[in-house]
């Protein structure tokens, strides 16, 4: 059964579920996600690579080009000025909250038989889309060392004021009142009790079902970089190998919103009953719309007028950078020698949650799938959802049981 189209230029994953006797006794994932698709940016200039980056990925495409024109501008020993970094921060989290709203009020809602909230989504996401022309005159701002920044700040004041009006009805609604984001249980439980949205009707259904904590498991959120190891680990011989099943001294980590809140206070209190099960990677990324509008409140205070860098520095060099995007962090490393991409590997979010040791395997091994009223594939279509790959995938589920 298929839940995405797992296949295209950025390929797609294979879930493979084997259930015996009501417990999923094996997983098997697969990948044909190209991850040497960015060698495509070798032996160019590095100006024309930047320029095709964009290009070559559907999502994220904001975080992609960002942690690209970062790790170029670090080879080449670029420094972009204060704004043109907040103009780039702010359109990853635009990208960010855009994609955040897409989960909570269309893919989520559909998954568990609620009606999502189309046309509210509609109006966030032209909103969305329209920033980067309020902050670059040139559309083609994907330029190393920033393109003319000259910010409509009016305009996005406005723009900013209506997303979070937007946001807090359509994803909140009423019942939190004046203290969304919610810091404990008791509140939170609160909200889910009378809240109307497509969230709280989804979570609500979660619980109903029984799965708030399916998916449970042990792995741990992605720590800090050593970003001196992970630049040796990318610019080794088998640093395709490596982004296509990272680890971190043999130890396979997870990484997204729930790793970024782990410590959020209210994520702590639901983890203690529910690990990081479904329902507490779905709140996080409900309580992560608050932070990110916070973020782009943040950035917008730094915004100002400015020209750009001129590239007239080091033609040779080598650089690391890394983004936190919706799926998680996401890592560009490139080698520049005249000018031109001689080296160039991209460690994406997917390739951690998806690892064979990683968050979907784990949490799904040995899970109890036996409820008549939840369907085997219901439930891991759902997890997989929840950890949100980059691409489409499908899901095969097998079933058998031992003769009495």
């Amino acid at each position: 059964m298929a839940d995405g189209v797992a296949g295209g230029v950025e390929g797609g994953l294979r879930i493979r579920v084997m259930v015996q006797d009501g417990r999923i006794a094996a997983v098997d994932l697969s990948s044909t996600r190209p991850v040497a698709l960015c060698a495509a940016l070798t032996g160019r200039d590095v100006s024309a690579a930047m320029a095709l980056l964009p290009r070559l990925f559907g999502v994220c495409r904001i975080a992609q080009t960002v942690a690209g024109l970062a790790a170029v501008e670090s080879a080449l020993g670029i420094v972009p000025t204060g704004p043109q970094l907040a103009a780039r921060r702010f359109l990853v989290a635009a990208e960010s909250l855009e994609q955040t709203a897409w989960r909570l009020l269309l893919d989520w809602p559909r998954h568990l038989g609620v009606d999502p909230a189309l046309e509210p989504l509609k109006r966030l996401r032209q909103r969305l889309f329209a920033l980067p022309f309020k902050l670059f005159p040139d559309p083609a701002w994907n330029r190393i060392g920033g393109a003319r920044l000259a910010p409509a700040l009016a305009d996005l004041a406005a723009m900013l004021d209506g997303l979070q009006q937007t946001i807090r009805r359509v994803v909140c609604g009423d019942a939190t009142g004046d203290g969304w984001p919610l810091n404990d249980r008791r509140s939170f439980e609160r909200w889910l009790r009378y809240a109307s949205t497509p969230t709280a009707l989804v979570l609500r259904c979660l619980y109903d079902q029984g799965l708030a904590d399916f998916g449970r498991s042990t792995v741990s959120p992605l720590p800090v970089f050593d970003v001196a190891v992970l630049e040796r680990r990318m610019a080794a011989a088998d640093g395709y190998g490596f982004c296509a099943r990272p680890d971190l001294d043999g130890v396979v980590h997870e990484t997204g919103a729930l790793a970024r809140l782990w410590w959020h206070p209210l994520i702590v209190e639901l983890r203690a009953g529910y690990g990081n099960g479904l329902l507490v990677r779905w709140v996080a990324r409900w309580v992560e719309m608050d932070g990110l509008l916070a973020e782009l409140r943040a950035q917008f205070a730094l915004l100002g007028e400015d020209p750009g860098v001129s590239m007239e520095q080091s033609s040779a060099g080598a650089g690391l950078s890394y983004v936190e995007s919706a799926r998680g962090r996401l890592c560009h490393r490139v080698a520049v020698i005249a000018g031109r991409v001689t080296d160039y590997k991209i460690l994406a979010p997917t390739e951690w949650n998806f690892h064979p040791q990683g968050a979907l395997a784990c949490g799904l091994l040995d899970a109890r799938v036996d409820d008549a009223a939840v369907s085997v594939h219901r439930a891991v279509a759902l997890l997989a959802t929840a950890l949100d790959p980059c691409v489409g995938f499908d899901l095969i589920v097998e079933e058998s049981r031992t003769p009495n």
